[in-house]
């Protein structure tokens, strides 16, 4: 019985061992759901690579199997209006190395022993980058020039090292004139990109577009070999060029007399000057003094502003080293502030005269001094006073209280009206960078002119501009009543010179009437014959214009800006200018003794370069002569001096040290720009000879200029020279006649009428 059981209980036992179909089918299901999470995620994560990443895994796919160089465009050259080069690109080299194809120890040690000191870089940098394995694209040195690429060319060919270096063609800015232009071209960075001036404005019509070779790598990460290389090469896009209407010669005569009258008065915050075509609004020149070096830009050239910083350390140093070299980069003329003082005047007399709330016949009291309300404002002769007086004796005199009085006369809503009008509220949007911004805190709303405020702003204080915004007013006198859009950029042209764009001259609006603008023109013309623009006269050109010298509030009086701005000739104007001198220290400060004289060398220069006819007068003609010193029998240097004394030039011929003979001879009338020649032997005399031009049918530029190649002494005689129009009739010593050099030839004028 006892073994019956056990068996039973044995096969019971066994046959509970065997799987039931039950759990076969939960086995089953649970292989399933194993199966499937697992091919969920396999399926989700390749969805996630090829979908949701796939922009970043064809980005490292190529990478790996692509190595790739950028080919730098050439910058687009800025020229001038007549084709000078101001700004080009000269062709450079960058030398590109592949740590990932230094083959040995002794490659990397030769190649850190060699390239630091041909190369001038840092040894250390340099081996770090070696040991950059991984990498097949390291910078070494940027931007060198020819000797010194065709050095390391050779060192690579010498030592086997081709298949670790690159050299590939970059561009470096360069300025050929130096700091001309400075604060209007601006300059570039390391990487050719703009910074600053036009070079930043104009970043995207210069910069071009890069270029680029892709070359096809193994799985290794080299190049693949010959039989299954791959290189693609996309050419770079060469940057498109500027023609400005800046004319670079006009540029560099206002340079020369700005930076003269910065040195003279000890400016202390630089000096500005702009020169424009009064009809097109087009720039023909902008200076700021003190500037910088176009070439060297991020050297501070302010010999006190690099005395204090020496001083310093740390931050603080830091800190005026960024100071400093923002301010010689801005743009004077365009981005700073100024109180424009008496020249604002101008624009007070057309409001006043196209509203006809005076005339030219109205008068004026001056006792010295002018109350408005509670507040007295004193003329710049108080104690004393001008008296009574006309408009044209007003200007001249620049007389505070009649211009309170014209400004009253006007009333705060048509002098808002006006001051609007010329452009005063609002940007010019000349085509540069930087141009400081208009708000209203910078002048009085038409509410805010109360009479004491309307007084002083009639005279040109309490209120601030930019230089540009008073050329731009300045031109539209000039031009008859038109405010024009200021602008430099001339056209566009491409990489060949052919044109893409050009800039149209645009009338923004018509502020005053051409006849009020005459009117003014006539005004502002007497001013500076015989007013206190007189400084600012050029024999030959009418000059109109007005002084102006404001008190800097912010100073508390301590500095003034003196200025002077007015145009050429009066009669046909076709350039006008702006001079600002900020914070002058000399013992005269006024605008009319520092500011003037600079304007005068300017157009005179200006209007000579552009064959402008002079007209001169009879008294003008009679002051342009001088007699001619006797000098015969003098040692050479009290000749060189006592001709100079004159204002003539002194020319020695010979190796003497006594002068035997004089040409012109003593006491004979000649141009105050002529030339005195002395003659030290009688050979030199004997041999210095030329010949006679014709000058029948030229004008009297035109007779100048031949008289002063040959070296002869001009004058000039007869009628129509008042009038630009008079020809060269005839002449005192015939045309082909050999005579000393120096000789005098008179030149008579006749002027052609061409009337029916």
């Amino acid at each position: 019985m006892a073994k019956e059981q056990q068996k039973a209980a044995n096969n019971a036992a066994e046959s509970s061992k065997q799987p039931t179909k039950k759990m076969k089918q939960r086995v089953m299901f649970g292989l399933l759901t194993v199966t499937l999470l697992m091919f969920g995620v396999v399926i989700a994560r390749l969805a996630i690579l090829q979908i949701v990443q796939t922009d970043d895994w064809q980005r490292r796919a190529t990478q790996q199997q692509l190595s790739d160089s950028i080919i730098s465009p050439n910058r687009g050259a800025i020229y001038d209006c007549n084709g000078e080069t101001l700004a080009e690109s000269m062709q450079v080299w960058t030398i590109i190395m592949s740590p990932h194809n230094i083959e040995s120890d002794e490659k990397r040690a030769q190649i850190v022993a060699d390239l630091p000191m041909m190369l001038s870089i840092d040894q250390g940098e340099l081996l770090t980058k070696t040991k950059r394995t991984d990498s097949e694209y390291e910078i070494v040195k940027k931007k060198i020039e020819r000797p010194l690429a065709e050095t390391f060319i050779a060192w690579v060919s010498e030592n086997d090292m081709g298949g670790i270096f690159r050299v590939i063609t970059d561009y470096k800015r360069t300025y050929p004139y130096g700091s001309l232009l400075s604060c209007v071209l601006g300059f570039t960075g390391a990487d050719n990109s703009g910074l600053y001036g036009l070079e930043a404005e104009y970043d995207r019509v210069l910069a071009g577009k890069a270029g680029r070779i892709v070359t096809a790598k193994n799985g290794w990460g080299d190049e693949m070999p010959n039989a299954l290389s791959y290189e693609k090469t996309v050419d770079a896009e060469d940057g498109n060029g500027l023609k400005l209407t800046i004319d670079q010669t006009i540029q560099h005569y206002t340079e020369k007399y700005l930076e003269q009258a910065v040195e003279e008065t000890g400016a202390t915050n630089r000096a500005s000057a702009i020169v424009m075509e009064v009809k097109t609004g087009a720039i023909k020149a902008m200076a700021t003094k003190g500037d910088y070096d176009l070439n060297d830009p991020w050297t501070i050239t302010d010999p006190t502003e690099k005395a204090l910083i020496a001083t310093l350390s740390g931050a603080e140093k830091e800190d005026a080293q960024v100071a400093a070299l923002e301010k010689q980069w801005a743009n004077k003329a365009i981005s700073e502030y100024y109180e424009p003082g008496s020249v604002f005047k101008m624009f007070t007399t057309s409001m006043a005269l196209e509203e006809g709330v005076i005339s030219e016949n109205s008068t004026f009291y001056c006792p010295g001094e002018y109350t408005v309300l509670d507040t007295t404002i004193h003329c710049h002769v108080y104690p004393s006073g001008h008296g009574s007086q006309t408009l044209a004796d007003a200007i001249c005199n620049s007389c505070n209280p009649a211009f309170i009085q014209i400004g009253l006369s006007v009333g705060r809503e048509l002098f808002y009206k006006y001051y609007t009008g010329f452009g005063f509220t609002e940007l010019t949007g000349v085509d540069m960078l930087s141009e400081a911004a208009v708000s209203s805190s910078l002048y009085h709303s038409e509410e805010d002119l109360d009479p004491v405020q309307l007084a002083v702003s009639s005279m040109g204080q309490t209120f601030k501009i930019t230089p540009i915004q008073m050329i731009t007013a300045i031109s539209s006198i000039a031009n008859g009543g038109k405010l024009m859009q200021p602008y430099v950029v001339q056209q566009v042209l491409d990489a060949d010179g052919n044109v893409i764009s050009s800039t149209t001259p645009t009338v923004k609006r018509q502020v005053i009437s051409a006849e009020t603008a005459s009117r003014v023109s006539a005004l502002l013309a007497n001013a500076v014959a015989n007013g206190g623009g007189k400084n600012a006269y050029v024999a030959g050109y009418r000059v109109a214009g007005k002084t102006g010298t404001s008190e800097k509030t912010e100073t508390g009086g301590e500095n003034v800006v003196a200025s002077f701005g007015g145009f050429a000739p009066a009669d046909d104007p076709q350039l006008a200018v702006l001079v600002m001198i900020d914070e002058p220290q000399c013992g005269n400060r006024y605008g009319g003794t520092i500011a003037a004289p600079v304007a005068k060398k300017i157009l005179e220069d200006a209007l000579q370069y552009l064959g402008v006819e002079p007209k001169y007068t009879e008294s003008e003609m009679a002051d342009m002569n001088v007699s001619t010193p006797s000098v015969e029998g003098m040692d050479v240097i009290t000749a060189e001096a006592t001709i100079a004394s004159q204002g003539l030039t002194c020319r020695v011929m010979g190796d003497g040290s006594m002068v035997i003979k004089q040409i012109p001879e003593a006491g004979q009338s000649i141009p105050k720009s002529g030339t005195v020649i002395v003659y030290t032997d009688q050979s030199s005399y004997q041999e210095d000879v030329v010949t006679v031009p014709d000058f029948t049918g030229c004008s009297v530029s035109e007779a100048a200029s031949i008289a002063e190649d040959c070296g002869l002494n001009l004058q000039f005689s007869g009628t129509g020279l008042d009038s630009g129009e008079a020809i060269a009739a005839s002449q005192s010593v015939t045309p082909g006649t050999i005579v000393t050099r120096g000789t005098i030839v008179t030149v008579e004028f006749i002027y052609e009428d061409h009337i029916e």
